[in-house]
C-alpha cells in the first residue's frame, strides 16, 4: 500500500512538541548514543496500536503525554496519536486532506475529539489499508481470527537487537502464536486472497463436516438397521403364526416396513390354531440348544483358564531347575585325574548330559511360554462368543415369555381375532415408532454436498496460491542474491545462494556437498557481517515484492533499520584510530568502512530501483550513528539525512 509516515510528533503536558520530520524513499537519522534515535521504531510502533508500550523509560517517556504519526495515505493524512500508557494508552484518530499543513498540529487540536480503543483505531487504520479479512477460520465458538496490522510490523521493522542476530529474522517472532499468524498470512499481505477466499474455506469446511457426520450417521443407521428389522422379523413372525402363515424373513427393514401395510388377513375357512404353539416350541427348543452351546463354552474356557494357569506353575517349576542347572554348568571341557594322570571320560560324559538337559530346558521354557501366550487369545475369543450367546439368549427368551404372556396365557386377549389384532397392531406400532426421521434416504443429501464441495474446490483452485507463493519465493530468492553480491559475506559462503522459505519463514544458504544438498541456516552462519547482510537483503527483497504487488497488497511499504552499522561500529567511527599501535594503516577499520559504504550503496540503490520498476517510492527509516562522511556515499548520506543529533542535539 503506498504511503509514509511524514511527522513524528512528541507533546508534553505544557504543549511542548518535539517532531522527527521524513518523507517518502530513504530517511537517515543518524547522532550520538542516548539520543534517542531507537525509540523512534518504538513510537511507531506504539502508535500502530500495539498491545503494549516498549518505548524506552526515562526522558522521553518523563517528557511525553502524546505521541502522535502523521500518515499520508490515499490522498489522506492520518493523524494517529496515543496517550502514554501510563494514562491508559487511549488513542485519537483524525483525517485531513492530503493538503493539510501537519506542521500546525499542537496539543489543542485534539481537545474536541473522542478518545477510541486501541481496538478501533486498528481497525481504521486496516480500512484505510484495505485489510478486511475480518474471517480467516469457521466462528462457532464467535471467536474467529482476522488479519491483523499487527502482523504487518513484523515485515516493517529491524530493531537494534534484531538487525544482527543470528537467531532472529523478524519482529516478536519469539511469540509462537505472532509468528504462526504472520506466516500464515503471508498470501493476504501478498494480495493473492481476501475474505472471499477464506469464506470459501469455511464454507467448504462446514460442507466437509456435514459430509462427515451424513457419512457417520448411514453408518449408525447400517448398524441399528440390523438390530430393528431382527425385531421387526420377531413380529412379523409371531403375526404370521397367528393366522397359520408361513412368513419368509429374507426381507429387509425397508421391505418390512412396505408389507407391514399389507398384512395378510385371517382366512377362517382354512384356519388351524396350531401356528403359534409351534412356534412357540421352536423358539423354546432354540433357546434349548443356545443355553447348551453356552455351557459348553463356558467349560471350554475354564479348561483354557486352568491349563494357563498349570502352563505358569510349570513355567515356575522350570525357572527353578534353570537357576539349579546354571549353578551345576560345567567348567572345565576335561577333567584329569589327579591321582593317575589319565583323562576322566566319565565325567566329561557327565558334564555333556547335563548340556543336554540345559538346552532341553531352555527351548521347553520357549515353548511354554508362546504356548501360554496363545491361551489368552483363545480365551478372548470364547468369551466373545459366549457373550453374543447370552445376547441370543435373552432376545430368545424375550420371544418366548411374549408369546406366552400375549398369546397362550392372556386373559385380555381370549379370542383369536383379538390376538391378531394385537400382533398387527404391535408391528404397526414398532414401524410408526422408528420411521420418524430414522430411514431418511442419506444418499441424496451426500450427492449433493459432494458436488457442492467439488464446485468450491474447483473456485478456490482458481486462486492458484500455491503457483503464486511458488513465484512469490522465486522472486524473493532471486532478488536477495542479486543484493547479496554487493555486501559483505564470509568467502566461505561465496557464491551466496540464499533461500527463503515462505512455508516456515526459514532463512538458509544452500550448498551442494558430495552430490547432496546442505543448508545452512542464518544461526549456523559465522560472523555478524553475515547476520546483518542477510537481514537486509531478506527485507529489502520483501519491500520490492510488496511494492510490485501494489495494486492489491495493503501492507505499508514502510521499513525501518535501526542501526545496521553496529556490527562494524559500535562506538563511532571518528573514535577509532587510522593508526594502529604498529604505525601502520589501520587496515580493519578501512575494510570496515568500506563494508558500510556498500551497505548503504546497496540500499540506496535497491530503494531508487524499486521506484523505476514499480513505480512506488517506499519509505525507508535509518538510524545510525555513523555521520556517512568516511564513505564514498556521503553525499547521498547528507541528502537522505533528516536530522543530525550531535553537539547535544537530541530526541528529547
Amino acid at each position: 500500500m503506498e504511503g509514509f509516515i511524514s511527522r513524528i510528533l512528541i507533546f508534553n503536558s505544557k504543549g511542548e512538541k518535539r517532531e522527527v520530520k521524513l518523507t517518502n524513499g530513504v530517511n537517515i537519522i543518524t547522532g550520538d548514543s542516548k539520543t534517542g534515535k531507537s525509540a523512534l521504531v518504538e513510537i511507531i510502533d506504539y502508535c500502530l496500536c500495539s498491545s503494549r508500550c516498549t518505548i524506552p523509560k526515562g526522558k522521553i517517556t518523563d517528557f511525553g503525554v502524546l505521541y502522535c504519526l502523521t500518515y499520508i495515505i490515499n490522498n489522506k493524512c492520518l493523524i494517529i496519536a496515543r496517550e502514554h500508557w501510563e494514562k491508559g494508552g487511549r488513542m485519537y484518530y483524525l483525517t485531513e486532506n492530503i493538503e493539510y499543513n501537519v506542521d500546525q498540529i499542537d496539543l489543542s487540536y485534539f481537545q474536541n475529539s473522542a478518545l477510541l480503543s486501541s481496538k478501533e483505531v486498528q481497525y481504521y487504520i486496516e480500512l484505510e489499508l484495505g485489510l478486511q479479512v475480518s474471517n480467516l477460520e469457521d466462528d462457532e465458538d464467535n471467536k474467529s481470527k482476522k488479519a491483523s496490522l499487527r502482523n504487518m510490523v513484523s515485515y516493517m521493522f529491524q530493531h537494534q537487537n534484531l538487525m544482527a542476530s543470528k537467531f532472529a529474522l523478524f519482529y516478536r517472532f519469539t511469540d509462537f502464536y505472532k509468528r504462526q499468524d504472520v506466516i500464515e498470512q503471508f498470501p493476504i499481505f501478498a494480495g493473492f486472497i481476501g475474505q472471499e477466499y477464506y469464506s470459501k474455506i469455511i464454507q467448504m469446511n462446514s460442507l466437509k463436516k456435514q459430509q462427515k457426520q451424513l457419512l457417520k450417521q448411514e453408518k449408525q443407521n447400517s448398524v441399528m438397521d440390523k438390530k430393528l428389522r431382527e425385531r421387526l422379523v420377531s413380529l412379523f413372525e409371531d403375526y404370521y403364526a397367528l393366522i397359520d402363515r408361513e412368513f419368509s424373513g429374507n426381507l429387509s427393514l425397508k421391505e418390512l416396513i412396505e408389507a407391514s401395510a399389507k398384512l395378510p388377513e385371517l382366512d377362517l375357512s382354512k384356519f388351524s390354531s396350531t401356528g403359534i404353539v409351534t412356534r412357540y416350541n421352536s423358539l423354546n427348543h432354540e433357546l434349548e440348544l443356545l443355553r447348551k452351546k453356552e455351557i459348553e463354552i463356558n467349560i471350554k474356557i475354564s479348561e483354557l483358564k486352568n491349563t494357563n494357569i498349570v502352563g505358569k506353575n510349570y513355567v515356575g517349576i522350570l525357572d527353578e531347575l534353570k537357576k539349579i542347572n546354571e549353578v551345576s554348568k560345567p567348567e572345565n571341557e576335561e577333567y584329569i585325574c589327579p591321582i593317575c594322570g589319565e583323562l576322566s571320560q566319565k565325567i566329561s560324559d557327565y558334564d555333556e548330559s547335563i548340556l543336554e538337559a540345559s538346552q532341553w530346558l531352555n527351548s521347553e521354557i520357549k515353548f511354554v511360554e508362546a504356548y501360554n501366550t496363545n491361551f489368552w487369545e483363545d480365551i478372548r475369543k470364547l468369551e466373545l462368543s459366549r457373550d453374543n450367546m447370552v445376547s441370543s439368549i435373552k432376545r430368545n427368551y424375550g420371544q418366548v415369555k411374549q408369546i406366552e404372556r400375549t398369546y397362550l396365557n392372556s386373559e385380555t386377549l381370549k379370542n383369536l381375532k383379538d390376538k391378531i389384532s394385537y400382533a398387527k397392531g404391535n408391528i404397526l406400532l414398532y414401524i410408526e415408532t422408528i420411521s420418524e426421521g430414522i430411514f431418511k434416504d442419506l444418499n441424496d443429501e451426500l450427492i449433493t454436498l459432494n458436488l457442492q464441495i467439488t464446485e468450491l474446490e474447483a473456485e478456490i483452485g482458481k486462486f492458484n496460491i500455491e503457483k503464486k507463493l511458488s513465484s512469490a519465493k522465486n522472486d524473493i530468492n532471486k532478488n536477495m542474491n542479486r543484493l547479496a553480491l554487493t555486501l559483505d559475506f564470509e568467502d566461505e559462503f561465496k557464491p551466496m545462494n540464499l533461500k527463503f522459505d515462505i512455508s516456515n519463514f526459514d532463512l538458509f544458504h544452500l550448498v551442494k556437498k558430495y552430490n547432496n544438498e546442505q543448508k545452512i541456516f542464518l544461526s549456523e552462519m559465522g560472523s555478524g557481517a553475515n547476520w546483518v547482510s542477510c537481514h537486509i537483503v531478506l527485507f529489502l527483497s520483501l519491500l520490492r515484492f510488496f511494492a510490485k504487488e501494489k495494486a492489491n497488497s495493503p501492507i505499508p511499504l514502510i521499513l525501518f533499520f535501526d542501526q545496521p552499522s553496529q556490527v562494524y561500529f559500535p562506538q563511532s567511527i571518528s573514535e577509532i584510530p587510522d593508526i594502529d599501535e604498529e604505525g601502520e594503516l589501520n587496515i580493519k577499520k578501512q575494510t570496515d568502512i568500506m563494508a558500510v559504504n556498500n551497505m548503504y550503496k546497496t540500499i540506496f540503490d535497491e530503494i531508487s530501483n524499486i521506484q523505476d520498476d514499480t513505480g512506488v517510492l517506499p519509505q525507508i527509516i535509518i538510524v545510525d550513528h555513523v555521520d556517512g562522511k568516511e564513505l564514498d556515499v556521503k553525499d547521498e548520506f547528507k541528502k537522505f539525512t533528516r536530522h543530525d543529533w550531535r553537539g547535544g542535539k537530541a530526541l528529547i
